[in-house]
């Protein structure tokens, strides 16, 4: 039997409703931001960044990593923070000192009780070696030494 994607439109709403930049790779011992956009009805709801469950990808393993309040006060765990900026519809995670148990999938969302969590998932590779995302800045071109990933939208954002 084959689910119409109107019907699964109709019962998970907003399901689809957070954008984030896909697939990032940074190097060992560096830091990764990455930049999750959500839908402005949501700005008041906390925003969450957790590692992939095991069992079902589209759950959090065991416990959020680091969640907002709703406000946009930075919150701190260990390594990893995470700002919202209402203004914007977006949050922003930072994770420092990158090891490679790091490497995993990861969603970024909006956590909405009793009700579907609007999440993007974001892959996260850490390697030995120089960061795979951004080319070499050629020097003398209009943008010199910025990356492309540099906190925009799209498939390839993230610092």
């Amino acid at each position: 039997m084959r689910i119409s994607p109107v019907l699964v439109w109709i019962l998970f709403p907003g399901c689809w409703a957070a954008v984030g930049p896909g697939t990032v790779h940074r190097p060992l011992g560096g830091l990764v931001t990455v930049r999750c956009q959500y839908e402005r009805g949501y700005k008041d709801y906390p925003k969450f960044w957790c590692r992939a469950g095991t069992l079902l990808w589209f759950q959090c393993s065991s416990a959020q990593i680091v969640e907002t309040t709703g406000s946009e006060a930075e919150v701190k765990r260990g390594r990893v923070s995470i700002r919202d900026n209402h203004t914007l519809s977006a949050f922003t995670v930072t994770v420092e000192n990158l090891t490679l148990a790091d490497t995993s999938i990861y969603h970024c969302g909006v956590d909405r009780t009793l009700l579907p969590d609007p999440r993007a998932t974001v892959e996260l590779t850490v390697s030995e070696g120089k960061s795979l995302c951004c080319p070499p800045a050629v020097s003398g071109l209009p943008g010199s030494g910025q990356s492309w990933g540099a906190l925009g939208g799209g498939r390839r954002a993230g610092v």
